[in-house]
């Protein structure tokens, strides 16, 4: 019998603002945007195979490796993560340490997400960035359906971060 994938996201937005002092009258504080009124959110479930990929594959991509419940990031030196139609889902997360220690990252350490521009119509030049991660920050994409397409991780600052990831259904 086979496994069925059910992995659920959440995502949730608080759009606060910090409200400076009023000298002898309020003291800065922190309240939701007026325009807004409301934290945003939604979450979802993908039901899919029973494929996690998560080793190298022949098309040269690393999307890492899980274990046991242990994680082997890739590095934020030019990763290739690879997807297509049938992902059901990707994860990628910022692990806020130097790749290869546990040494933590400085906040100019960033994961920079890009998608590949030469696989996709309509995208011009060698990447399109669709998110900077910082420390400890993670980005969900369910069903990212682009035939073949990558994603590619690269850094900023001087050292190389490492990038855990799940692909879950391909």
């Amino acid at each position: 019998m086979a496994n069925l994938n059910k992995p659920t996201f959440a995502v949730s937005v608080t759009p606060a603002v910090l409200v400076e002092e009023t000298d002898n009258a309020v003291p800065a504080h922190t309240v939701i945007h007026e325009s807004v009124r409301k934290s945003l959110g939604g979450s979802g479930e993908v039901t899919g195979d029973d494929s996690i990929l998560d080793d190298t594959n022949n098309d040269g991509s690393t999307n890492g490796s899980w274990n046991e419940g242990v994680n082997t990031a890739v590095t934020s030196n030019g990763s290739i993560i690879a997807f297509d139609t049938s992902t059901d889902l990707l994860f990628i997360k910022h692990t806020g340490l130097l790749f290869g220690t546990t040494d933590a990252s400085s906040a100019s350490h960033t994961v920079k997400v890009a998608i590949d521009g030469s696989a996709t119509s309509g995208v011009t030049g060698d990447g399109v960035i669709i998110a900077e991660l910082k420390n400890g920050e993670a980005i969900v994409l369910p069903r990212p359906g682009i035939a073949g397409a990558y994603i590619f991780v690269t850094g900023s600052g001087s050292n190389h971060v490492g990038v855990e990831t799940l692909i879950v259904g391909t």
